[in-house]
Formats: structure tokens, C-alpha cells, sequence
């Protein structure tokens, strides 16, 4: 869709625009009467300047992967270069005449050529309009060859500006749309986390009651009576249920942020301390190499905590009885930055790019919640995460965030 203000020639600041440029350039009324006077002598050549024009682009790489395409109509373009050729000689510049011109640079951004072909290009037509004028040689004319000269350079600056006002307008278009489907996706996720909320709260005390009755069965059992084990697998599979109750509330309804200055580097002693018995843990050779000297961040330590303890557990989930999983710190003064790389299965592409959604999930046993909580702890502390690796070679998760003594600005709420 073409925006209103997009053809500059057709307001008032499009003619001062131009208006600006020939006086800038100094193209008067005597250039345009010398112009109209090569009419007759450019006009039968017109054609042949074209073809000449067209031959001579097309030999560049760059040039003809562009117009060779099959949604670039060539023999239409061939038609708008004549009529344009045309227009240079007819003697009439006025806003109508710089109306059309515009149309060049819009075309031109539509097919996707970069703009500084189009300074190439006004340089082949100079030469070849050259050529057949000075071949004609008339009265006067070094002074219409002049007058050639400050015309071009006039079509030029016109292209370029009418170049930038529909690449802008273009720009504008994609990035009011990326936001409609950003609001979009982030309306149908709230609704949605609203609604596993409330279906999590109503699941919550009920499970806990089973849990409760369950344990008392399972009491009353001797210790090695034919159903205790599989009383305890039902125990096993609620508490399983009871933590993505949990997971889903946590998302849905995130607590405030209580933010003091804490050691990353003591944080994720504790956490690996804490799962040091964990039986996903106990799968993986786990190393921790802190970087010295690292500055205090300005955080919510139960939820940098719950940050590491999900990377450290997907990670463990990753990889293969006896793999690696290497956690370490760096520092650059400003930022802190900390990385959880395994060697395990990695990611696609595909996975990698939706790793962050809430509820996507790879595994049969997963909420999709992990990430994604992940990603809003870390958000919230004005920080950044990323994924990095492939399918085979593991994953490598990086989150870098602001240190306590840099002048950050923390999100409202924080």
C-alpha cells in the first residue's frame, strides 16, 4: 500500500524540494529551451539508447541477478526508459514533470535495486545521450551539453530522494506489521496464560489433597506389601503434575522482582551444590570455571537461582550418561556474563528459533515453560540470552547482563 506522503513532488515540501535543486544546480529556463532544442536530434536515436543502456547494465553480476528476475518485467522497463528518455527533451520541468520522475526511484526500490546503481546508471545515459549529441554537433553545443550535465544531476537527486522516501515508507510498513503480530502473539499468550493459570489453581489444591490421601494408603501398606510400589509410582506422577501446576502459576503470575547486590559467581555454587544429588544431575561431569574478579549484579537472587537451576537441568537433560556440561563467568567491567554449554543432542534450526515460545516443548514429560521463564527472569534484570549450536553438537546458552556498579536502566517494576 502506498502511503500519502510517500510522492514528495505532489506537497509543498516536495516542490521546495525541488525548487531547492535547481537552484542549488542552477538550472534555469534558457537550460530548458536548449534541452527542447536537442528534441529532434535525440528523439530517432532514442531507442538505440536504450537497447545500448540495458546491454551495458546487464554485463554487471550485480545488475542482471536483479533485473533477470521472473517477477521483473524487462521489456516494461524497456518501455518506461524510453518514455523517461523521452521527457528529458520536451522542455516542460515543472511539478508534473518531477511527479513522474519520482515513479524511477519507487520502481526501482519495489525490484529491489540498491541505490547506487542508480548513479551508474544516470552516468551510462550521459555518456550515450553525449555521444549521439556531440555526433550531431549543433549550434551551441557545449552550453546544451551543459545544460545535459545539470539536468542529470538533477533527475539523479530527484531518484535518490523519491529512493529514500519509499524505502523509509517500506521500513515503516514492516515494522508497524512485525509490531501488529508481536501485540497479536503477545494478547493470545496472555489469554492463554491466564487460562492455565486459572486451570492451575483449580488443579493445585485438589492434587494436593490426593497427594495427601495417597500417602496415607501408602503408610498403611507394609513396607513390602504387592501394591506399594505402584502406589508410589501414582505419588511419582503427581508430584510430576503438581510441578508444572507450579510452572504454568509462576509464568502466568510472575512474583516482583526484590533486587539487591548479589555474586553470580556464589549463586551458581549454590544452585550446583544444591542438585549435587539431583539423579538428572548425577548423569553428567558438571565444571564451574568462575571468572575472578567479577562484579556484584544488581539482582533478585531466587530468581537468578530458578534462572541457573533450569539451564543446568536442561542441559543435564541434554546429554548422555557420562557427557559434559561446562558452566562458566566472564566479565568485561560493564556486563557479566554467564554460559551453560553441554555436549549433548543440540538443536535445529527449527527449535532453536522457538525455543523461547511459551509452551513449545521438544520433550515427551516438558511444560515448554523453561525457556521461557528463562528468558522473562532475564528480561526483567535488563540482561539478554541467546542459543547458540547445532543438531550433534550440543548447546551453548549465553545470558549476559548489566553488572551492579553500570548505569543500567531496570524495567519498571523491577
Amino acid at each position: 500500500m502506498q502511503s500519502q506522503n510517500e510522492d514528495y513532488s505532489k506537497t509543498k515540501h516536495g516542490d521546495d524540494v525541488a525548487d531547492e535543486m535547481k537552484r542549488q544546480i542552477g538550472f534555469n529556463a534558457d537550460d530548458a529551451a536548449r534541452l527542447a532544442s536537442l528534441n529532434p536530434l535525440v528523439a530517432p536515436h532514442i531507442a538505440g539508447i536504450v537497447r545500448r543502456f540495458y546491454d551495458h547494465i546487464l554485463q554487471q553480476p550485480g545488475m542482471r541477478r536483479i533485473l533477470t528476475r521472473d517477477d521483473v518485467n524487462l521489456t516494461g522497463l524497456h518501455a518506461l526508459f524510453a518514455d523517461w528518455l523521452s521527457d528529458l527533451f520536451r522542455g516542460d520541468y515543472g511539478p508534473a514533470y518531477f511527479e513522474k520522475r519520482s515513479r524511477i526511484g519507487r520502481r526501482h526500490v519495489v525490484v529491489g535495486l540498491p541505490q547506487h546503481y542508480m548513479v551508474t546508471a544516470v552516468e551510462i545515459m550521459r555518456r550515450e545521450i553525449e555521444r549521439v549529441v556531440l555526433g550531431a554537433d549543433p549550434p551551441d553545443c557545449n552550453a546544451k551539453l551543459q545544460s545535459l550535465y545539470r539536468l542529470l544531476t538533477l533527475e539523479l537527486g530527484i531518484m535518490l530522494e523519491s529512493y529514500k522516501r519509499r524505502y523509509a515508507a517500506l521500513v515503516q510498513e514492516n515494522e508497524r506489521a512485525l509490531v501488529e503480530a508481536r501485540l497479536t502473539r503477545a494478547e493470545r499468550l496472555a489469554e492463554i496464560g491466564q487460562l492455565a493459570a486459572s486451570l492451575a489453581h483449580e488443579i493445585k489444591n485438589p492434587l494436593a489433597g490426593i497427594s495427601g490421601a495417597i500417602q496415607i494408603i501408602r503408610d498403611d501398606l507394609g513396607p513390602h506389601h504387592v501394591h506399594r510400589e505402584i502406589i508410589g509410582e501414582i505419588l511419582g506422577q503427581i508430584n510430576r503434575l503438581d510441578a508444572v501446576v507450579k510452572d504454568l502459576l509462576v509464568y502466568a503470575r510472575p512474583s516482583p522482582a526484590r533486587l539487591a547486590l548479589c555474586d553470580l559467581n556464589d549463586l551458581v555454587r549454590r544452585v550446583l551444590s544444591a542438585m549435587r544429588e539431583e539423579s538428572t544431575m548425577k548423569r553428567a561431569r558438571i565444571t564451574f570455571q568462575p571468572a575472578k574478579d567479577a562484579p556484584p549484579i544488581h539482582a533478585d537472587e531466587s530468581k537468578m537461582e530458578q534462572l541457573i537451576l533450569n539451564l543446568l537441568l536442561n542441559a543435564a537433560q541434554a546429554v548422555h550418561d557420562g557427557g559434559r556440561i561446562q558452566v562458566s563467568t566472564e566479565s568485561d567491567g560493564d556486563r557479566i556474563r554467564l554460559v551453560v554449554h553441554d555436549d549433548g543432542c543440540g538443536m535445529t534450526d527449527e527449535v532453536r528459533r522457538r525455543a523461547f515460545e511459551p509452551f513449545f516443548t521438544t520433550k515427551a514429560r516438558g511444560t515448554g515453560l523453561g525457556l521461557p521463564m528463562c528468558k522473562t527472569i532475564v528480561d526483567d534484570h535488563g540482561g539478554r540470552i541467546t542459543l547458540n549450536g547445532e543438531t550433534g553438537t550440543g548447546v551453548r546458552v549465553i545470558v549476559d547482563l548489566p553488572a551492579g556498579n553500570a548505569t543500567t536502566s531496570l524495567p519498571l517494576g523491577a
